[in-house]
C-alpha cells in the first residue's frame, strides 16, 4: 500500500538544511518564488526527515523565510537524514523533474497569453527569456530573429535596430556548444532551457538582442 503522508505546520526556525544538499538557489529564483508565495500562496509541502532536516522544498524555505512567513506545511518522514532512502529522496526530488518532456512552442503560447495581461514574474521567465524561447521555437518564416521575437512579444522597450546582427548555430550535443563557448570566450547571459544566449564581445546581461544557441 502507498503511503500518503498527513502534513503538519512547521516553524521554519525549526528547519534545518540539509547538509548534503547540492542545489543552490539564486535570488532571481528565490524572487520569483516569493512573488509566487504572494499570488497563490504555499501550496506544495516541505519534506523532511528526522530532526526536520529538509530533503525536499530548500528553495521554497528560503523564500518563505525572506518573506518572514513563520511556518510552511511540511511532511516528516520517519527516516534518519543520511539513510539511503532520505539522501534518495533528496536527489529525486531535483533531478525527477528534468525527466518531463515539454511544447516549448505551447509553453511560449501560455507565457505571451500571461504577458498580454500581466506580469511573467513568479512564472520563472521574464519578457526576454520568453522572446529567447520564442525565437528559438518557430522556423524563420514565422519569427527571423531575436528582434522580430521581441516585437512578438510586444516588449515595451523594442526598438528595432537595422544595424544589429545575430547568429542562430545549432550543435549535435551540449559538449559541442560548451567547446565553442570555450575556445571563443563567450560569456553567457542567459539560459532558458536548450537556448542559451551570449554576447560577443561580452555585454551586460540585460539586453535581449543577443547571440542565440540551440543544443
Amino acid at each position: 500500500m502507498v503511503d500518503i503522508a498527513e502534513s503538519q505546520l512547521i516553524l521554519i526556525s525549526d528547519l534545518k538544511p540539509h547538509p548534503r544538499n547540492y542545489r543552490d538557489h539564486p535570488e532571481d529564483q528565490i524572487e520569483h518564488l516569493m512573488q509566487s508565495i504572494r499570488e497563490h500562496g504555499i501550496y506544495k509541502n516541505i519534506v523532511t526527515a528526522r530532526e526536520l532536516t529538509i530533503l525536499a522544498g530548500h528553495g521554497l524555505v528560503e523564500a518563505a523565510a525572506k518573506m518572514e512567513i513563520e511556518a510552511v506545511p511540511a511532511v516528516v518522514k520517519d527516516i534518519d537524514p543520511y539513510d539511503p532512502l532520505a539522501l534518495k529522496l533528496l536527489a529525486a526530488d531535483n533531478f525527477l523533474p528534468y525527466f518531463a518532456e515539454d511544447d516549448d512552442r505551447a509553453l511560449t503560447e501560455l507565457l505571451k497569453e500571461i504577458a498580454d495581461v500581466d506580469t511573467l514574474f513568479g512564472t520563472g521567465f521574464d519578457e526576454q527569456m520568453l522572446a529567447a524561447l520564442a525565437m528559438v521555437t518557430r522556423p524563420a518564416e514565422e519569427i527571423e530573429d531575436i528582434d522580430a521575437a521581441a516585437e512578438w512579444l510586444g516588449m515595451p522597450e523594442f526598438e528595432s535596430d537595422p544595424t544589429r546582427i545575430s547568429l542562430v548555430l545549432h550543435f549535435d550535443n551540449e559538449d559541442m556548444r560548451t567547446e565553442l563557448i570555450r575556445d571563443m570566450g563567450l560569456t553567457i547571459t542567459n539560459k532558458v532551457r536548450k537556448a542559451w544566449s551570449a554576447k560577443y564581445p561580452p555585454q551586460p546581461k540585460d539586453d535581449v538582442r543577443s547571440v542565440m544557441f540551440e543544443g
